[in-house]
């Protein structure tokens, strides 16, 4: 009897071990391979965003450069329209309910035309085919940020005309040029200054967006980077004979690596996509730069540590469970040692 206890308990023995050597992951060199091989292919990609070998090709991609054209423009004749007669009042205008007079870019590189419309109040003279149907317009002051900054005066073009009842004024700003006016809000007044209308004043606003969305993205690349080495280096367990980089990019390779880089890119994408991609002014100031890494560096640590948080508590279950069953039952018919003296 005191054989088949023996045998028993060791058979036990075997069982833990194997079970063990299961959990540790020795049973499994496959499986962690190729995690590891996933997550030194992680590194590299986030590697190449960081140090861009795509700039020739973004630099490529830009559109060609355009022209301020305005179509619809009806012919005018030769010279200038002839004075109103002694006691002819000159037409109101009236702004039509309801239109936008910001001319939103993002981040095109193109030509854009705001276009408004005015009722008239009263008749507009010599306004026929083939006559002075042009209205005289100027923008005196140009339009600039509030820094004084100034889109060149040779990338907009304003103009003012008589159509079906209704005057156009119509602002083009070219945007494709080799020099780029800087991102921001740009403000400015265009008047219609024709004798035969009374002046009208309208404000207009410009927003521009930094163009290159691959310099922004490559600030989310890094900012992944440097979480992921911070979230390694809160949990480092030294191993003998690896270095750093092995370490860190087993860590990237293990389950809770990639999940944790996976919840964290998401998180910090998410930021990218609010911050920047849904500005119409962004990158008018540099601080907004630092002040974008920061938050993606902060929303990639928040995405990650919810996984680091179901991890340990996975495992501090798993450790309750375990302590819980408490060491296997003896074998009734087993008798002590001593009881063989």
């Amino acid at each position: 009897m005191t054989a088949e206890a023996s045998e028993q308990g060791e058979a036990r023995t075997e069982k833990t071990k194997t079970g063990d050597e299961k959990a540790s992951g020795h049973d499994g060199p496959k499986r962690t391979n190729w995690l590891k091989w996933l997550a030194s292919v992680l590194v590299v990609v986030i590697a190449l965003l960081v140090f861009p070998v795509w700039w020739q090709l973004s630099k490529a991609n830009q559109p060609a450069a355009t022209s301020c054209k305005l179509p619809g423009k009806p012919l005018q004749a030769k010279g200038s329209p002839p004075p109103l007669p002694k006691g002819v009042k000159p037409a109101k205008l009236i702004l039509v309910s309801g239109q936008t007079t910001t001319l939103e870019f993002y981040r095109a590189l193109t030509a854009k035309t705001l276009t408004i419309q005015y009722a008239i109040n009263g008749n507009i003279r010599d306004v026929g085919a083939n006559r002075y149907p042009d209205l005289q317009v100027a923008d005196p002051l140009g339009f600039s940020r509030s820094d004084q900054t100034p889109i060149p005066g040779t990338q907009v073009k304003v103009a003012a005309w008589y159509q079906n009842g209704r005057v156009l004024l119509k602002v083009c700003v070219n945007r494709s040029h080799s020099t780029l006016a800087p991102p921001g809000l740009y403000q400015g007044t265009v008047s219609i200054v024709d004798p035969r209308v009374d002046p009208v004043n309208v404000p207009v606003s410009i927003t521009l967006s930094y163009p290159s969305w691959q310099w922004i993205m490559e600030l989310l690349a890094l900012a992944a980077l440097l979480g992921a080495w911070y979230i390694w280096v809160l949990q480092d367990k030294k191993v003998k004979g690896k270095t750093p980089f092995e370490q860190f990019r087993d860590f990237c390779g293990s389950m809770v690596g990639l999940l944790s880089i996976g919840a964290g890119v998401v998180a910090a994408f998410s930021v990218y996509n609010a911050t920047y991609l849904n500005s119409a002014t962004w990158g008018s100031t540099s601080g907004q730069v630092f002040a974008l890494f920061g938050a993606m560096f902060s929303a990639f640590l928040a995405g990650a540590a919810t996984v680091h948080v179901g991890a340990k508590a996975g495992k501090y279950r798993t450790i309750q469970k375990t302590k819980g069953k408490g060491p296997p039952p003896a074998d009734p018919n087993a008798r002590p040692q001593n009881m063989n003296r």
